[in-house]
């Protein structure tokens, strides 16, 4: 799985402690276009013609002493749930760390690893509903 090129960062996600406040910052202050709002806990912003920043709530935000605001991970699209099952493949071969998947989704395929220093990496397809 050498030959893998993404043409571009399909979405990063990060960790905050109040979403209504990362809402009004990412929405009203920088004047991203919500297209997405999955619960109470996560929004989803357009970032140029296909790429997107989410935002999460952390599970901790309710204790003032456990606040939690990070990169929570960086998403790669793939081009078919097969790619991601020959990227899993692939990184088991290089002994990479997979923390979730390769498995499907509401709407696809994903598979989560680590780098080396933690950093937490996504590599998904999703097709159309």
């Amino acid at each position: 799985m050498k030959d893998f090129n993404p043409t571009g960062i399909n979405h990063i996600t990060i960790r905050v402690n109040k979403i209504d406040l990362a809402e009004e910052f990412y929405g009203e202050i920088l004047g991203f276009e919500q297209i997405r709002k999955m619960g109470q806990s996560m929004a989803v912003y357009k970032i140029g013609k296909e790429d997107t920043l989410v935002i999460v709530e952390a599970e901790t935000s309710y204790d003032p002493n456990s606040r939690d605001f990070r990169v929570d991970h960086i998403g790669f699209y793939l081009e078919s749930p097969e790619q991601v099952d020959e990227m899993a493949k692939y990184f088991r071969e290089q002994e990479v760390t997979i923390l979730s998947g390769p498995a499907n989704r509401k709407k696809g395929r994903f598979l989560f690893v680590s780098d080396p220093d933690g950093n937490m990496i996504e590599f998904f397809h999703e097709g159309n509903e």
